[in-house]
């Protein structure tokens, strides 16, 4: 399901969740109250990236030490090795949300994430929409994308971190990633370098986001259009370091952000 489909039929259960409760409130008003709340409720539920309405989510480190987390998501595609040029010219390490499908397609970038010391995490494997689904279809995303990583770097290449896309998610999806051992990685700030507004930009967005225990999130692929650029992404690390590390913050992969 895409985040279109899934915004339309959100939309279609919250006017019905309304219609309801506009017909109880005649008679039943607390009915109607609840059912109003409870629409509200699902809503920040499935679309808050961070909220503890469907479980738990973990969205930053302590706030002391020198640690943050640079996470890229989609990948990996056609910028993923500047990307990780980038960070190699930099001596900096970082955490790659993939896909299954996109390990499938680039084996060999996979491989090298996790020779380059970089963590790599599962983003799902098609980038399809969880809101609307079950714990069957989440398990079978979750292990999909395992299967793919391990043909491409080894049985033990992938954490046990999980984001859903667009960190939109319904009832079942942490429930199931926690059934098989993942935690829920959310993020503190989302830059939009997927809109491509400049490397500059990219820059300054993040700089200005940083803060011991931050996750930074942004793209190295396109989790609809698998061809498309983040040349800017990639261009903007070099820069992103220097002056994180200017500000006394070092990028390290998210395990060792969250567990600091």
């Amino acid at each position: 399901m895409t985040k279109s489909q899934t915004v339309r039929r959100m939309v279609m259960l919250e006017a019905a969740i309304a219609t309801v409760a506009a017909v109880a409130a005649r008679r039943r008003p607390g009915i109607a109250v609840a059912l109003t709340a409870a629409g509200l409720v699902a809503a920040r539920g499935a679309f808050g990236r961070n909220s503890p309405v469907y479980g738990r989510v973990v969205d930053h480190g302590p706030r002391t030490g020198d640690r943050f987390a640079l996470t890229f998501d989609d990948g990996p595609g056609p910028s993923t090795p500047a990307i990780l040029d980038a960070l190699a010219a930099a001596d900096a390490r970082a955490t790659f949300f993939a896909l299954g499908r996109q390990a499938q397609e680039h084996p060999d970038v996979i491989a090298r994430i996790v020779d380059e010391g970089h963590e790599l995490a599962s983003h799902g494997f098609d980038h399809g929409i969880l809101v609307f689904r079950g714990a069957d279809h989440v398990h079978d995303q979750l292990l999909r994308t395992e299967e793919a990583i391990a043909a491409a770097a080894g049985p033990h290449a992938l954490t046990r971190y999980f984001r859903a896309p667009h960190g939109f998610r319904g009832p079942a999806t942490s429930w199931a990633a926690a059934q098989l051992g993942y935690r829920t990685i959310g993020w503190g700030t989302g830059v939009f370098d997927s809109a491509q507004p400049g490397a500059d930009v990219i820059e300054e967005r993040v700089v200005s986001a940083l803060r011991p225990g931050q996750i930074i999130l942004l793209h190295d692929a396109d989790g609809w259009d698998p061809s498309a650029s983040r040349q800017q992404t990639a261009d903007a690390i070099p820069a992103i370091v220097e002056r994180a590390r200017a500000l006394g913050l070092e990028p390290a992969p998210l395990g060792a952000v969250i567990a600091a």
